[in-house]
């Protein structure tokens, strides 16, 4: 195994995180690939997580990080009444589990996920200075926003998927919040020149609030007033079939192509080949996809809905066009991405470096070794 930096000062890390592998989802992935980049650096991860499907092993390594579910009952995702949308017994466990892993099992630093919010609480005082909360979105929901208050001050440091979410956690508890986003490995991807590419993407997950139906709309009206080729939809989830029946509906149907779940290389050749990327999501943190559309040269236009994050992301890096929530704002803001598509793939592709897992891993690793007594933060 290639170790990057690590070597010498190895630490033993435990990620307390409510998903994991094979799960799909932003933070499952940031955890994921923040543990394997830790792994490549000498250290030691541990991934303390629930199991959110029948089947999955209790304990096993997965590319040098362990992974160990517990609770693993396998309904997390699919509690008897399903308007919880968790099990919360589940909760419960998980952090009653992670209170004595902390109390009992000797790790130089925890990271924590913001969900399932819970486990925070469970942190055992004497290990909260070496520890820290990954913040990946905020709620403005009131109760929500009280505990986004109080939950920071429980732990020694905060951080937080992007500018925006850490200033707002800043804001909200006086605390001090550091960034982690969501990362990539820059050299993966690849940028067509302009006279290659053809079309809008959207690639994730097909859920309610990712607003599917705001891009299909705004596609087919900006397709009237001259958008260029066609738009594909990459992904899976429970509104794939609300969202190729209104595909279907559309004006343009035969422009739009919902293809269902893609492969990594498949993925990456869509992003490479596409003019804009749509994000109409009325939440979001870090989507990973922004990193990896700036990394391929790709100007992205996204919604400025409140819970929002892609909207921070795209205005921090100059990275595309942020538009109002209206199917007319969209496709006006698909159309100044494609009429001035040099100028934002070109900022994309500048800060997109800055969004390799290699500087983001030293980053904690910096402020987990000077938690830990060994370094300077």
């Amino acid at each position: 195994m290639h170790v990057e930096s690590g070597q010498g000062r190895s630490l033993r890390f435990a990620f307390l995180t409510e998903l994991y592998h094979p799960s799909v989802g932003g933070q499952e992935i940031f955890f994921q690939e923040l543990g394997e980049a830790m792994v490549r650096r000498g250290h030691h991860v541990d991934v303390f997580c629930i199991g959110h499907q029948p089947g999955l092993a209790g304990d096993e390594t997965r590319n040098g990080v362990r992974v160990r579910r517990n609770p693993n009952g396998g309904r997390y995702k699919t509690p008897r009444v399903a308007a919880m949308r968790r099990n919360w017994t589940d909760i419960v466990r998980f952090s009653t589990a992670v209170r004595r892993l902390a109390s009992r099992e000797r790790y130089d630093f925890f990271l924590l996920n913001e969900w399932p919010l819970m486990h925070i609480t469970a942190l055992p005082r004497a290990v909260r200075p070496r520890s820290a909360v990954h913040w990946c979105e905020i709620r403005e929901d009131p109760f929500l926003r009280l505990l986004q208050a109080q939950l920071p001050k429980r732990v020694g440091m905060n951080f937080a998927v992007s500018e925006a979410v850490a200033e707002a956690i800043r804001e909200q508890s006086q605390q001090d919040c550091g960034v982690l986003p969501s990362g990539i490995v820059a050299s993966r991807y690849r940028a067509a020149p302009r006279a290659e590419r053809s079309g809008a993407l959207y690639v994730g997950r097909l859920a309610p609030h990712k607003n599917l139906p705001l891009l299909i709309d705004a596609f087919a009206l900006a397709a009237t007033r001259g958008f260029g080729g066609d738009l594909v939809i990459a992904g899976d989830g429970p509104s794939r079939g609300d969202i190729e029946d209104h595909a279907r509906r559309s004006p343009v149907a035969s422009r739009i192509h919902v293809l269902g779940s893609v492969d990594e290389e498949q993925k990456i050749d869509l992003l490479s080949r596409s003019v804009v990327l749509g994000m109409p999501s009325r939440r979001e943190g870090f989507p990973r996809v922004i990193a990896e559309a700036m990394a391929s040269g790709l100007p992205v236009v996204t919604a400025d809905f409140p819970e929002n994050g892609a909207r921070d992301v795209v205005k921090q890096y100059g990275a595309g066009v942020v538009c109002g929530t209206a199917e007319a704002d969209f496709a006006d803001a698909l159309l100044t991405a494609e009429a001035d598509w040099d100028v934002y793939s070109q900022a994309g592709s500048s800060g997109a470096d800055s969004l390799d897992w290699s500087h983001i891993a030293k980053t904690l690793e910096t402020h987990a070794l000077a938690a830990a007594g060994r370094g300077k933060p």
